[in-house]
């Protein structure tokens, strides 16, 4: 939060040392007492306070020979340490008599974790047709299902049962990070199509000359988009096929009975 306040606060802190860091200018006025019990109310620090500056580079207002602190910065007193620095502008000014007051933050970025490459997962997208009844009757063989006492070890010996049945009925993949190959939807054109494109780009690296580069450099972009093409015919192939099988009653979930 930052404006003009119309309070002056003074360099010393005053029974205000939380919201107050020890620098400022002028004499302490009731705008001032209202600012620092505002910020005390509110969790919140005067940045100007927490930095010691010369008086040009303190002072955003100036009319004439009156020099005066009236324009403030205010953060949560939490994160005042991304504060870097908060000083006045001298060349610049916003109005006659205010200059222009800057502060410096420094914002952290959350870190993004990566997806562990290889990793195997559940192929989950198996779960249909006759594979559905068997994870069922394979679940309720092995899980020997019954009451227990205590709900959470019912529930963990559920789980595991549920997980350990479905990797052996719909397996495992492969893992490998965002390689596409080995995907549902893959089919023996698409491998064809994409490998034209891997030995079209090959080729491309080993030519020397530039009459070969252009040529081969066609070749590549041909090849690259009919494996395209390819890629995305037998995924609008695949999902089709996938969608209609839960129109029907193949698609539901077998009864258990």
């Amino acid at each position: 939060m930052g404006g003009d306040f119309n309070g002056h606060i003074i360099t010393r802190a005053d029974g205000y040392v939380l919201t107050h860091g020890g620098y400022g200018y002028g004499v302490r006025n009731e705008g001032g007492v209202a600012l620092l019990d505002f910020a005390v109310a509110y969790d919140l620090v005067i940045v100007n306070s927490l930095f010691q500056k010369k008086t040009d580079h303190l002072v955003p207002f100036r009319s004439g020979n009156t020099n005066t602190q009236i324009d403030f910065f205010l953060t949560r007193a939490g994160i005042k340490g991304l504060c870097k620095d908060c000083k006045v502008i001298p060349s610049e000014q916003l109005g006659t008599q205010h200059r222009l007051l800057v502060m410096d933050v420094a914002i952290k970025r959350a870190k993004v974790k990566k997806r562990l490459i290889g990793e195997p997962k559940v192929r989950w997208w198996n779960l249909i047709r006759e594979n559905a009844v068997r994870l069922i009757e394979k679940i309720i063989v092995d899980g020997n299902l019954r009451r227990l006492e205590d709900v959470d070890q019912m529930w963990e010996a559920l789980v595991g049962c549920i997980r350990e049945s479905a990797k052996e009925v719909l397996g495992i993949s492969r893992g490998g990070g965002n390689r596409l190959e080995g995907a549902w939807w893959w089919n023996d054109e698409v491998t064809e199509k994409v490998k034209d494109k891997q030995y079209a780009y090959a080729t491309l690296m080993e030519c020397r000359t530039e009459e070969e580069k252009e040529i081969f450099r066609i070749k590549y972009k041909d090849a690259k988009k009919v494996a395209k093409k390819a890629v995305a015919l037998a995924k609008n192939y695949a999902f089709e096929r996938f969608y209609r099988t839960l129109e029907t009653k193949e698609g539901k979930r077998p009864s258990s009975s």
